[in-house]
């Protein structure tokens, strides 16, 4: 078991991406490394006001960058973009060089899962093309496909599949992606482990209880197997934990 390790909450996220970084993902694996990141209160519960980005503390808000840094392509439901108000994914400037010197892309590439295309603009979202894949199944609305097209963004259509969750990853795996990151939602995560596709969960503890709200995984009847302890690092009196599925279940 790691031991407990305190952090300066005021440390780099740069700093803790080369952390996490030493740590295998990229072709490591036929299929992308699958992880999530998600904040929790101490019963379970994954939003604050119902926005999860008002939970955590600020040792979340620098491993939200770092583990963002760590992925070619964050995945993420339309209602998570919509609670959380998502604008196009842009690190920090030290960010992007050591992902450079690393040989990837400066930015993750932002993929939304979305049935009707209908997704919010007034972060500017839908105004870098270049950094947005919708993702969408065999019925969607052909005029929002054709209107995100003609705006330049790729739409990607995944067909009729049991998992649209599986069919995505599969088809950003077709098109480079090595290591792909969920910050959810709940939902969204719960299909990834029930497609038992998920590989690592990044979790933060905030230290509140809620009562009602938002689950952390809004399904029931999953798997409940048990999971590798990667990481336990402390700030303030939030808690980050990592763990990741044991290899023999690869």
């Amino acid at each position: 078991m790691p031991p407990l390790e305190c952090i300066n909450p005021e440390t780099s996220p740069l700093a803790m991406w080369h952390k996490l970084r030493v740590e295998g993902r990229h072709g490591s694996r036929p299929r992308p490394w699958t992880l999530a990141n998600m904040v929790s209160s101490l019963d379970g519960k994954a939003a604050l006001n119902g926005r999860s980005g008002k939970l955590g503390g600020p040792l979340d808000r620098v491993m939200f960058q770092a583990i963002r840094a760590l992925a070619d392509v964050v995945l993420v439901g339309a209602q998570t973009v919509r609670t959380e108000r998502y604008g196009p994914i842009q690190l920090s400037q030290d960010l992007q060089s050591a992902r450079s010197d690393a040989g990837m892309a400066p930015n993750p590439l932002l993929a939304v899962l979305s049935r009707t295309l209908s997704l919010p603009n007034d972060r500017g979202l839908l105004d870098a093309p270049e950094g947005l894949v919708l993702m969408t199944g065999a019925d969607a609305p052909p005029d929002r496909i054709r209107q995100a097209e003609d705006a330049g963004i790729r739409v990607e259509q995944l067909g009729e599949s049991d998992s649209t969750v599986a069919a995505a990853l599969d088809r950003l795996s077709e098109t480079g992606a090595n290591v792909v990151l969920t910050e959810g939602g709940p939902s969204v995560l719960a299909d990834i482990i029930e497609a038992d596709r998920l590989d690592e969960l990044c979790l933060t503890l905030a230290p509140r209880l809620l009562g009602d709200g938002l689950n952390l995984i809004e399904r029931s009847g999953l798997e409940g197997r048990r999971w590798q302890l990667q990481h336990c690092w402390a700030a303030d009196d939030d808690l980050y934990l990592s763990y990741r599925r044991p290899a023999a279940q690869d």
